[in-house]
């Protein structure tokens, strides 16, 4: 898809002006005269211009993400078995596509019409799933780790309404109030500071637009918390996350347990 395309979407993480335009393939901000081209492995990275070194990931989770071989097994086994064991013993866990279903009817893809953020995208099995509901609405994926953006690149290749960026869930590339609804599958347990990304996560939304996540609770077990040392995720603490959500302006909150993981669904007020 072409880079006009995404260009009335973004804000420049440097300068903050919202004016995007294409040059020559390239994504041109007229505020600070930089520029964000498509690179061949098929994404457009919008942290970097090619001087600043890139910040290394500080958790053995976050490293995981940037690791090719991990990334390679990530989509069909290292997530499904990762899921199982958080969820915890004897949890009814859905199949990907199972789990897809829940999201794609709690967003209302394509009935509420787009554009649609798969947020933190990984390797792009849910951008691909959401970019075949979305007919021909543009899907943006966004994710920190390039080496999941290389494969979520190769997972779109040919769907026609899919743009992949590079970006930080606390300082997000893109205007406010632009996308019909946000999705965050399974990495929310990522962030350390999870009411920085809501409120971000918010600001994208248009009034009435949805947001749907999923990640694991806190666990009483040991092995739950074992997990969470040994690897850095974080797990939410159920309970309050209602009003955390809230307090970034959200409304209308809904869950669906698994065990310990589950899925929320929020809405911003029309």
């Amino acid at each position: 898809m072409n880079a006009h395309v995404v260009a009335p979407l973004l804000r420049c993480i440097f300068c903050r002006r919202e004016q995007f335009t294409q040059q020559d393939s390239a994504l041109h901000c007229e505020g600070c005269g930089r520029r964000f081209s498509r690179n061949g492995a098929g994404y457009t990275d919008l942290m970097q211009t090619g001087t600043q070194p890139r910040t290394p990931p500080n958790t053995v989770a976050q490293r995981l993400m940037e690791s090719d071989a991990f990334v390679g097994v990530y989509e069909h086994l290292m997530r499904p078995l990762f899921v199982r064991i958080f969820a915890g013993p004897g949890a009814t866990v859905p199949t990907p596509q199972e789990e897809y279903a829940v999201y794609e009817r709690w967003l209302d893809v394509p009935a509420r019409g787009g554009p649609w953020l798969d947020l933190s995208c990984g390797a792009g099995f849910y951008t691909q799933s959401l970019a075949r509901s979305a007919g021909n609405q543009l899907v943006v994926g966004l994710d920190l780790s390039e080496a999941m953006l290389e494969k979520a690149a190769r997972q779109v290749n040919g769907t026609g309404n899919t743009v992949l960026l590079r970006g930080n869930v606390y300082e997000l590339p893109l205007r406010d109030g632009v996308f019909s609804g946000v999705l965050n599958a399974g990495s929310l347990h990522l962030y350390p500071d999870p009411d920085l990304a809501y409120r971000e996560i918010f600001r994208l939304l248009k009034p009435g637009g949805t947001y749907v996540a999923s990640t694991f609770a806190e666990s009483p077990r040991p092995l739950g918390r074992l997990g969470v040392s040994a690897t850095g995720i974080r797990r939410t603490d159920l309970p309050g996350l209602p009003a955390a959500l809230a307090r970034a302006g959200f409304v209308d909150y809904e869950e669906q347990r698994y065990g310990d993981a589950f899925i929320l669904k929020v809405r911003r007020p029309e």
